[in-house]
């Protein structure tokens, strides 16, 4: 079974988008067969992400569990436990996936990986009062798994997948970051498997507007990120930021549902 876990926060703007897409995403799998569910953990969620799912509430494949805020990372590890299939990846609402791709991940699992990075393409839009206009896009793809720039750089998309047993072997997303957790885990997982594999199937688009949690030239991006190369010993990359955004961080240890841990 396929898992997709999806995170929601006031994601009213993008529902009736990612719905439509949801559907096609869905009859896609359905068509080839692919026993799969959707996890929707909506924080705090909004009267329209209520009737989101209340009008997606007899599909057999929908999941959704409401939640008060709580941070990204979270979110997914929860999705994660609850989850029933053996591969499982996310979906941010205001992107799109393709069916295909996951069809094709499947087959790539079964092949033995353990992983499995995919092509994608970026859509460039400029907000402009409550307008969003679509400027260019981008063909993005990732390299192929090579240990150490793998560990020392992101280079997992943002529609990876990954089996269950690894992520059981890697260890939680970290919770103390709120933009970098998945670079964190996947530097994680290139430390204890080589079996990363990159697909040939575009997995979708990533939307770019410049409010996301990862849009650049944020110092606390900057800092995220200068606490993952403290980390793993990537020291020459580490870049100057204000030293007071980097102190609440712990290095040495992941948090967890509350709980600080040794990393595995």
């Amino acid at each position: 079974m396929v898992s997709i876990i999806t995170s929601l926060y006031k994601s009213d703007k993008y529902l009736s988008n990612y719905a439509n897409n949801l559907m096609k995403f869905c009859d896609g799998l359905s068509a080839a067969k692919v026993d799969f569910e959707i996890i929707v953990i909506a924080n705090d969620p909004t009267a329209a992400e209520l009737a989101f799912a209340e009008k997606l509430r007899p599909q057999g494949w929908f999941r959704f569990i409401g939640v008060k805020r709580e941070p990204l990372y979270a979110s997914w590890n929860r999705g994660v436990g609850l989850a029933k299939g053996e591969f499982i990846g996310f979906w941010n609402a205001d992107d799109g996936r393709r069916a295909e791709a996951v069809i094709e991940g499947i087959g790539l699992f079964s092949a033995g990986a353990d992983l499995v990075n995919f092509p994608f393409t970026v859509r460039r839009y400029l907000n402009i009062f409550n307008l969003s206009v679509f400027v260019w896009y981008r063909y993005i793809a990732p390299p192929e798994y090579e240990r150490t720039e793998f560990t020392r750089s992101m280079h997992c998309g943002p529609f990876f997948m990954f089996k269950k047993s690894l992520y059981n072997l890697v260890g939680p997303f970290d919770e103390q970051f709120r933009i970098v957790g998945d670079f964190d885990w996947c530097v994680r997982a290139a430390k204890v498997t080589d079996k990363f594999v990159l697909a040939k199937k575009n997995a979708g688009s990533f939307r770019v507007d410049g409010g996301g949690l990862s849009s650049g030239g944020k110092s606390a991006h900057t800092a995220e990120n200068n606490v993952v190369y403290l980390r793993h010993g990537v020291t020459e990359k580490i870049l100057p930021v204000a030293e007071e955004l980097m102190a609440k961080y712990r290095p040495d240890q992941i948090l967890h549902q509350g709980v600080y841990e040794n990393i595995k």
